[in-house]
C-alpha cells in the first residue's frame, strides 16, 4: 500500500526534529553512553601507550615490607623518586596523597623521634618535575581543597604550583568517560592531576591549547587507549629492588611520564570505566584510578582525542538512514518494514562505530527513536487507512455477499479495484412463475410481505454457497458466483443454489397458504436459469450512484434461459457451459436449443434434476 511522498516527507522531518529534541535529554545521553561503552569494549586495545607509564605500589611491593606502615614510606618514595630520576622518566606524578608526615603523625601520638626522618623524600620532591595529589569538593556548595601535609607541600619548588586536582567527573552511572583539563575553584583554574603532569613535561603539548579559556575547560570524553591493563603498571617492588637500575621493565620508563599510585587489596581507588559495561558472562572490570590518569595525559600529549559530532552533522549523517526507513515503510508491511529498521539500525551502529575509531562520537539514541517513530507513524497511518478499507468493504457488499465471502477479500489483500475487471463467472436469475396474477388477490402490504419472506430463504442460501447478490429486480434475483472473489467453483456452487431455491419455493408454498389462506391450493413455483462466461465485473453507474454489479453477454444468456424455463416446463435450466465447467456429478434431464436473442448461434439449455457430492 503506497501512501502519499508528501506524508512520508512529513514524516521523516518529524521524525529528524524529534530525534534532535530527544538527543538532548537524559534519558538519550546514557543510551549514548552505553553504546560508546559497547563501541570500547568491541574496539579493546586501540593503540600502545608510548609517553606515560605506571608504578604501583602493590601487594607484592607491600608484602616486602611488612611491617612498614604506608604514612612510614617516604623513605622508599625517596628512593623511588631517585632511580626514576637515574633511569631519564621526564615527570614524575603522585597520585598518592599522604595527609599526614611520619612527624607529624608521630607528634599526635608523642612519639619521639627524628625531624629528619622523610628528609629524603621531601629533597627529592624540592628537585622539581614531581606533581603531588590534591582534590577538591564542592559538597558544602563552596570549594574546599584536600592538600598534602604542610611538610611535603612546601618541599615543592612551586608549592600549590606543583599540584594537580585528582577529581575526575562521574557520570550518573557511576562511570568515569570525561575528564576536565582544569578545575575552578575560588580565582584562577587549577590544573587537574593529568594537565598538571602533561604542563609539566611537554608545555606545548596539543592537548593543551586553551587552558586559559573558562569554556574550553568543560568536561570532554576520555580517549581511552584500552582496557584495564594497557598501561602494564610496573611493581614498586622491582623499583626498589638492588638490581632496579639493570631491570628492562625500569628502563623501560626512560622518557616518560611516571605515575605512581597504590593498587593493593582493600584500596578503593578503583573506577567503572567504559571497559567495565556488563557483559553476559564477563565479570565487569573496574581500572586503577593511576591508569585512568595515563589515559589523559597520553591523550593529552599526543593530540588524541574523542570529539562528540554536533547537531547539525549528526542531522546531515541521520537523514540517509531515516528516508530509507521512510521509503521501506511505504512499500513493505509491518513485520517486513520493521526488520528494514532494525537492519537500518545496526547499519547505523556500525558507522558509528567506524566514525569512533576515528575519533569522533556519534549520537545514535535520537536515531533509533526516529527510526521507530517512522516505522509506528506509517503503520498507524496504514492500520487506520485499512480499517476504513475494510469499513468501506463491509458496507459495500455486507447485505451482497456472505460473511465468509467478506473475510476472504480481506484476507486476500486484493479488494476489489475501482472500475471494472474482466473475470469468468457464472451468473444465476430466479423468477416467481404467475407473479402478476398472485400479486392481485393480495394487497401491497401482503406482496411486500410476501417478497421479503421470499427474498430471505432465498438470499440465505445463496449467501451459504458462495454467490453474491446483485440485485433484485421485482419479484427476481439476480445472483453472481465467482465475483467479487474468483472462486474455481462457480458454477458448480451456483447449480447447488439453484436446486436448493426451488426446494426452498416448495417449502414456502405452506408458509404462504398458512399466511393468506384465501389463495387456497395455490402452487407457489420458480424458474432458474444459468450461465457460465467473461463479464465485466466493478462499479458501475454514475458520479450520482454506483453499484458494484456485473455486466456482458453472459448476463444476458442467463436471464434468456430463465425465460426459457417456461417453454421447457422445468423450474432450473442451465448452458452446457455451466454443466461443464461444475464437473461430474451434475443429474441433468431434457436438453434443448434455447434460441437467445443477439447471438446468431442456439444456446444448448440442459433441465438440472440434481448434484451429485463432488
Amino acid at each position: 500500500m503506497h501512501l502519499r511522498p508528501l506524508f512520508y516527507t512529513s514524516l521523516t522531518a518529524a521524525a529528524l526534529l524529534g530525534g534532535l529534541f530527544a538527543n538532548s535529554l537524559e534519558p538519550a545521553r546514557r543510551v549514548d553512553a552505553w553504546t560508546s561503552d559497547l563501541w570500547h569494549v568491541v574496539a579493546g586495545k586501540r593503540y600502545e601507550p608510548s609517553r606515560v607509564a605506571v608504578a604501583l605500589l602493590d601487594d607484592a611491593a607491600l608484602a616486602a615490607e611488612p611491617d612498614r606502615p604506608l604514612v612510614f614510606w617516604g623513605p622508599l618514595y625517596a628512593k623511588i623518586l631517585a632511580r626514576l630520576r637515574q633511569v631519564g622518566a621526564v615527570a614524575v606524578g603522585m597520585d598518592i596523597q599522604p595527609a599526614l608526615s611520619p612527624v607529624t603523625w608521630m607528634d599526635i601520638i608523642g612519639a619521639d623521634t627524628s625531624r629528619d626522618f622523610d628528609r629524603e623524600f621531601m629533597l627529592e620532591l624540592s628537585k622539581g618535575n614531581v606533581i603531588l595529589a590534591a582534590s577538591v569538593s564542592t559538597e558544602s556548595g563552596e570549594a574546599s581543597f584536600s592538600l598534602p601535609a604542610m611538610d611535603y607541600l612546601l618541599a615543592l619548588p612551586h608549592h600549590e604550583a606543583d599540584l594537580g586536582l585528582t577529581n575526575v567527573p562521574l557520570d550518573r552511572d557511576g562511570v568515569v568517560r570525561r575528564f576536565a583539563p582544569a578545575l575552578y575553584g575560588e580565582g584562577e583554574p587549577r590544573l587537574s592531576f593529568a594537565a598538571a603532569l602533561a604542563q609539566k613535561a611537554a608545555p606545548d603539548a596539543p592537548g593543551l591549547a586553551g587552558l586559559d579559556d573558562r569554556q574550553a575547560l568543560a568536561p570532554r570524553p576520555i580517549p581511552f587507549a584500552g582496557p584495564p591493563g594497557t598501561f602494564a603498571p610496573v611493581s614498586f617492588a622491582r623499583l626498589l629492588a638492588p638490581e632496579a637500575l639493570s631491570d628492562p621493565q625500569v628502563q623501560a620508563l626512560a622518557g616518560k611520564i611516571v605515575i605512581l599510585g597504590i593498587d593493593i587489596h582493600g584500596a578503593h581507588d578503583r573506577l567503572a570505566s567504559p571497559y567495565s559495561l556488563p557483559l553476559i558472562g564477563a565479570p565487569r572490570e573496574f581500572m586503577p584510578g593511576p591508569e585512568i590518569h595515563a589515559n589523559i595525559i597520553e591523550a593529552l600529549l599526543t593530540g588524541r582525542s574523542l570529539s562528540p559530532i554536533g547537531s547539525g552533522a549528526a542531522a546531515a549523517l541521520w537523514l540517509p538512514f531515516l528516508a530509507a526507513c521512510s521509503l521501506a515503510c511505504s512499500r513493505l508491511g509491518p513485520g517486513r518494514s520493521a526488520l528494514a529498521g532494525g537492519g537500518l539500525g545496526i547499519i547505523a551502529f556500525g558507522l558509528g562505530y567506524a566514525l569512533f575509531l576515528k575519533g569522533l562520537l556519534l549520537p545514535l539514541a535520537g536515531l533509533d527513536l526516529g527510526l521507530v517513530a517512522i516505522w509506528a507513524g506509517a503503520n498507524a497511518v496504514r492500520l487506520t487507512r485499512g480499517e476504513r478499507e475494510k469499513a468501506h468493504i463491509r458496507q459495500a457488499f455486507g447485505k451482497y455477499v456472505s460473511e465468509a465471502a467478506i473475510t476472504a477479500i480481506l484476507a486476500s489483500g486484493k479488494p476489489p479495484a475501482p472500475g471494472g475487471s474482466s473475470a469468468t463467472v457464472t451468473i444465476l436469475f430466479s423468477d416467481i412463475r404467475n407473479f402478476t396474477t398472485l400479486s392481485e388477490k393480495l394487497t401491497a402490504e401482503q406482496v411486500v410481505e410476501l417478497l421479503n419472506v421470499y427474498f430471505s430463504k432465498v438470499c440465505d442460501i445463496i449467501l451459504a454457497n458462495g454467490g453474491m447478490i446483485d440485485k433484485f429486480i421485482g419479484d427476481a434475483v439476480m445472483a453472481v458466483f465467482g465475483a467479487p472473489l474468483a472462486d474455481p467453483k462457480h458454477a458448480r456452487q451456483a447449480l447447488a443454489t439453484a436446486l436448493g431455491m426451488v426446494a426452498a419455493a416448495t417449502e414456502f408454498e405452506d408458509w404462504m397458504r398458512n399466511r393468506f389462506p384465501h389463495l387456497g391450493d395455490w402452487r407457489f413455483r420458480i424458474g432458474v436459469g444459468l450461465h457460465s462466461g467473461p463479464a465485466v465485473v466493478g462499479n458501475i453507474g454514475s458520479k450520482q450512484r454506483l453499484d458494484f454489479t456485473v455486466i456482458g453477454d453472459t448476463v444476458n444468456t442467463a436471464s434468456r434461459l430463465e425465460g426459457f424455463t417456461k417453454e421447457m416446463g422445468c423450474p432450473v435450466v442451465a448452458s452446457q457451459t455451466v454443466v461443464d465447467m461444475a464437473g461430474a456429478g451434475v443429474v441433468t434431464g431434457r436438453q434443448e436449443l434455447a434460441h437467445v436473442k443477439g447471438k446468431s448461434e442456439p444456446v444448448p439449455a440442459l433441465e438440472i434434476l440434481g448434484l451429485a457430492a463432488n
